[in-house]
């Protein structure tokens, strides 16, 4: 079969299975989080710039249709476009044999396939944009038609520009471009067309500056807290929570194929010298500066997902010396048939509800991170009847103490009942709840406040929000069940006299 026809079989059964995965499930934390971005768009915010809004309100119409597809929706279409991507960037580099495998290897990786291509995440814009750059980057040092090669790195640079404002991670993506020309094309450092289109780039940076300027650098000054080096102790939990979610996140396979053709390449020579240097420094810096922070830091290992990806058409590169590659096709469709089972998995508790102990009320649960995106219309229904017994609830605010749940409780309980929710604590708990308690009435001292926590991360209302209200009260307990299960409780608390506001900036 002709690799072209391949390639649109592989991104039809793909968008088709993340089609079925994004209407079939909840959101999760992030991903109701990141919805505020479309409600409250802005500049920016305070823990990435805007394009994950953006992303949700275009392909949302501006969230009239606002179920969890159509927020999932463009980045859904952005993984699909990713694989198209990666086909043209391993064709222009070898062959389509190298191609179709880079598409291949994209879908079988959990970071490209799900979170960059499935759910509501920064890494989906960021990805697509960055991918789009790195082709044309390629298309302009291969052309001498200096026509041609003016328009192939302008389309670079401007795609450079948008990823940037989709997440931190892609100056990385500008650093390596500009060690690439003063290593090999030297000249292009004199070439006009090179500095006008980093104006694109410039001004993505001058608006994400300007944004925390005008906030008190509140989202630089977080981003540099979780990265400073003020503790220079060795933290063993965060190194290796790092490095082996860095081989789960982008497939066991996927990185011993990366790692093997970084270390085949002097004595195999698959591809040219100059593309092997230009995804080893596109790739390497930002996997060694998160493994370097780990050392010492929290880290999460999807920061650095955006430079694995950029590694696999080199892997692609050396898998196509091979004339059939089993091993790979086994795992694309081992990778398909797990996401479909997560389905089952999330919403039917398959290998999870028969686990289910008798743990105590308010711990039940608490190893299930499947809950996070399951139950939430339960427990809007939960509520619902609560008010339907005491209806002087009906005014009463929602009050959350972090950002998430507050996003969960925001998305699928406040909104929808049409009441408002605040998020009281810490700047580094409420994130952009900050600024959206600013655009509500607010609390008044003497004022009540619905609090809701669930078993399987309870969080104690006298520890969290006796700092913000004098009493707390039991309403209800009620039960969250996934088929015959009862798999997590929910408690609803009346909060008393409301005596303190944190809802205005300093």
């Amino acid at each position: 079969m002709d690799y072209r026809l391949k390639l649109i079989l592989l991104v039809l059964v793909s968008t088709l299975i993340r089609l079925l995965l994004g209407y079939g499930l909840d959101l999760g934390n992030d991903e109701a989080y990141y919805w505020t971005y479309a409600m409250f768009p802005d500049w920016s915010h305070f823990d990435h710039p805007s394009m994950v809004g953006f992303f949700q309100q275009l392909f949302s119409l501006n969230l009239l249709f606002d179920s969890e597809l159509a927020l999932r929706l463009g980045f859904i279409l952005s993984g699909s476009l990713i694989t198209v991507l990666l086909f043209y960037i391993g064709k222009e580099i070898k062959d389509e044999r190298t191609g179709w495998l880079a598409a291949i290897l994209f879908n079988t990786s959990i970071y490209g396939f799900i979170i960059s291509g499935l759910f509501v995440m920064p890494d989906g814009p960021l990805v697509l944009f960055w991918m789009l750059s790195l082709l044309y980057f390629i298309k302009f040092i291969k052309t001498d038609d200096r026509k041609r090669m003016n328009r192939y790195l302008s389309v670079s640079l401007i795609s450079l520009a948008f990823a940037i404002y989709s997440k931190y991670q892609a100056v990385y993506l500008l650093f390596g471009f500009m060690v690439y020309l003063f290593t090999y094309r030297r000249s292009q450092l004199r070439n006009p067309v090179l500095y006008l289109n980093l104006i694109f780039s410039a001004l993505a940076l001058f608006v994400i500056l300007f944004w925390n300027y005008q906030n008190g650098f509140s989202g630089i000054q977080y981003h540099s807290s979780r990265i400073s080096l003020l503790s220079v102790h060795f933290n063993p939990d965060s190194f290796f929570r790092e490095v082996f979610g860095q081989i789960l996140y982008n497939n066991p396979y996927n990185y011993v194929m990366i790692l093997a053709a970084l270390f085949s390449f002097k004595k195999q020579k698959f591809i040219q010298g100059h593309y092997y240097f230009l995804f080893l420094i596109l790739g390497l810096p930002l996997i060694l500066t998160t493994i370097f922070f780990s050392i010492f830091r929290d880290t999460l290992p999807h920061w650095s997902g955006v430079a694995f990806l950029s590694l696999i058409p080199l892997a692609a590169a050396y898998l196509a010396q091979r004339d059939r590659t089993p091993v790979l096709r086994f795992t694309l469709i081992l990778i398909f048939v797990l996401m479909l089972i997560g389905l089952g998995v999330v919403n039917k508790g398959w290998f999870i509800n028969q686990r289910i102990s008798s743990q105590e009320n308010k711990k039940l649960g608490k190893n299930d991170p499947t809950l996070d995106m399951y139950g939430w219309d339960q427990v809007q229904r939960a509520l619902e009847l609560l008010e339907t017994d005491r209806q002087d609830l009906e005014s009463v605010p929602l009050v959350s103490n972090k950002w998430y749940p507050g996003s969960h409780l925001y998305y699928y309980v406040a909104e929808p009942m049409g009441k408002e929710l605040y998020v009281l604590g810490d700047i580094k708990d409420m994130h952009k709840y900050y600024w959206i308690n600013r655009t509500k009435p607010g609390l008044v001292p003497g004022q009540n406040g619905i609090y809701m926590t669930f078993s399987h991360h309870f969080k104690d209302p006298q520890k969290h929000m006796s700092a913000y209200f004098n009493e707390m009260e039991l309403l209800r307990e009620f039960e969250v069940r996934r088929g015959e299960k009862t798999v997590e409780y929910g408690y609803i608390y009346l909060l008393k006299d409301y005596k303190v506001s944190n809802l205005e900036m300093d």
